[in-house]
């Protein structure tokens, strides 16, 4: 009866374990979903277990994490994750990982080595009885238009249906698509027909605009006022604009320029491939609208004056022909003078930069191949790129668009400019550069200001994060030798402290942080100096002084009429007599 119950209650812990194990990657998949993939990878890196430890629970952490990177894109990191899998991996779950790597390798427009993963799952034996055996077929389509082969693609898809009665929506829009693009317009309408969804309907759309039955004046139409409704998703309004850009084709230069100005400012791109466009369309449209504008003002190419003249008086009134002009001048002129006014005028021509205008130059500057490599784009407009990525909280990207950038742009100041290269390079991973860079804009501060001291605080506090502890230390040094503001020399007192408590280096720590509570006085016991005076104790018995600490738990409970401050209080004297008891 005793062994019996010994196998219930492991049974209940087991239960427990995996029911745990299991609300925590619901948890991470939340997380993900929130929009913080890489906080879900580490929370992942830290939870799931050894392959060799728990194969069945590495396998679900591991499913989860293809899921996530999939999801976010991160193709190159899917790739390696999926090439270090140790060999001797279940087949079922070889075959999973197989699939996400043929999606990864197409996504990557690398469609021949695809084939070549997909051919291996292909054929090997039983492959038709893995339930990702249909999934390879139709990545074998999706290949084959990948790399513009659109009669293998269409060959491939109709095999697929000789072998398999499959009509879900996703396999639906394939086969459309594969039928618009070799221009079997009537067959991709009769599978089309009846079918609700809005991607269904869009792509019936778009083959009826290729067979004429649709003009570009309607298509224009009923593209402004679906999009208008607040209630569709992001992916339908930028399908709806990269509809309008088709139509844009048999119109104007300038309704090219809008439609597609309009799809980038979305922020996301159609689900749809066939509705995914480049961007470089856009800049294309900027240069024939610029064109057309400098042909009726009769200007030559080369006056750059001229141009720049037109597109300043324009920039209020018709900020899109405007906007056409500066890009004509930043992508032809051979005036790096000239092309660098052009860029000051484009960013100038938006009346904010607001969220959708930040996905706009984002797909412009950072998407486009027109300027693949960051050292191309205008230096006016990389240091605004840069201040945008920051506060995206995107530090790789601002790292990137700061590389190479060492003069200081025209109307900001030095201190300004020293105080970004550092802020970027310290989060970007390059702690000597940006240490470098603050030590000497620290060095030459000389007229200290409450502003502008809080502002190279807001630097130290970076450091601080990424455990720069010594350097911060230096820096704040440096700062309490200059004549600044008392509150500003309290503060600085606790943020050494700080750092020497990460540096677990517990007596100095407890020292500061008790001169930044009598700093006005010494028996100061304002908010700060409580909170200070709180980590001084804290700080005491982390080194073993558990007298002191102890007496400075009694002098904060002795002015403390908050219950629950209270109530910590005690619970900290009390745990500091048991364990000095106990030892």
């Amino acid at each position: 009866m005793k062994s019996v119950r010994v196998f219930v209650i492991l049974g209940l812990i087991a239960v427990c374990a995996s029911a745990a194990a299991d609300e925590r990657l619901n948890l991470l998949k939340n997380i993900s979903a929130a929009g913080a993939p890489n906080l879900t990878l580490k929370m992942l890196d830290e939870a799931q277990p050894k392959v060799d430890e728990d194969l069945y629970k590495w396998i679900l952490w591991e499913q989860e994490r293809l899921a996530i990177l999939t999801q976010w894109r991160q193709w190159d990191e899917l790739l390696v994750r999926i090439e270090s899998m140790p060999a001797d991996i279940p087949k079922q779950f070889q075959r999973q990982a197989a699939t996400y790597q043929a999606r990864a390798f197409i996504q990557l427009g690398q469609n021949p080595t695809a084939r070549e993963v997909l051919r291996r799952q292909l054929w090997e034996p039983g492959a038709s009885e893995s339930a990702d055996y249909q999934t390879w077929r139709r990545q074998i389509v999706e290949s084959y238009l990948g790399d513009g082969r659109i009669e293998d693609a269409r060959i491939a898809l109709l095999r697929f249906d000789q072998d398999f009665d499959n009509d879900d929506l996703d396999w639906l829009l394939l086969r459309a698509r594969v039928l618009i693009e070799a221009a079997r317009y009537e067959q991709a309408l009769q599978i089309l027909q009846g079918h609700d969804a809005w991607q269904a309907r869009l792509t019936a759309l778009y083959a009826r605009f290729r067979l004429n039955q649709v003009g570009q004046a309607e298509l224009w139409r009923q593209v402004k006022k679906r999009s208008a409704d607040t209630g569709i998703t992001a992916g339908e309004r930028a399908t709806l604009w990269a509809l309008a850009y088709h139509a844009a084709q048999q119109m104007s230069p300038v309704d090219r320029v809008v439609a597609l100005e309009t799809l980038f400012r979305n922020p996301a791109q159609s689900p749809l491939q066939l509705f995914q466009l480049p961007v470089d369309l856009l800049w294309q449209a900027y240069l024939d609208y610029a064109e057309l504008v400098g042909n009726r003002s009769e200007l030559l190419l080369g006056d750059d004056a001229r141009w720049l003249e037109l597109a300043i008086k324009s920039s209020k009134i018709t900020p899109v022909k405007s906007r056409s002009l500066f890009a004509m001048l930043m992508l032809k002129s051979n005036d790096n003078q000239a092309a660098n006014q052009a860029a000051a005028g484009y960013m100038r021509t938006f009346a904010e930069i607001d969220e959708a205008e930040r996905n706009l130059l984002d797909n412009l500057f950072n998407r486009s191949k027109t300027f693949s490599s960051a050292r191309k784009i205008p230096a006016g407009i990389r240091y605004q790129l840069v201040d945008l990525a920051l506060k995206s909280a995107d530090i790789e990207e601002a790292t990137r668009l700061m590389s190479g950038l060492n003069t200081i742009p025209e109307g900001t100041s030095r201190f300004d400019w020293q105080l970004r290269q550092s802020r970027v390079l310290i989060l970007g991973g390059r702690y000597e550069e940006g240490n470098q860079v603050l030590q000497n804009l620290i060095g030459e501060y000389r007229e200290p200001s409450a502003e502008a001291t809080d502002r190279i605080l807001q630097v130290l506090f970076d450091m601080q994060t990424v455990n720069l502890h010594a350097q911060a230390i230096t820096h704040f040094n440096q700062l309490l030798r200059l004549e600044i503001e008392l509150k500003q020399r309290r503060e600085i007192l606790y943020w050494i402290a700080d750092s020497y408590r990460g540096l677990e280096k517990f007596n100095q720590a407890a020292l500061l942080y008790l001169q930044s509570a009598m700093l006005p006085a010494p028996d100061s016991m304002d908010p700060w100096a409580q909170t200070a005076r709180y980590n001084a104790a804290e700080s005491l018995q982390a080194s073993g002084l558990v007298d002191d600490a102890r007496r400075i738990y009694l002098e904060l409970l002795a002015v403390t009429d908050d219950a629950a401050r209270r109530s910590v209080l005690n619970h900290k004297i009390q745990r500091l007599w048991l364990n000095q008891g106990g030892s």
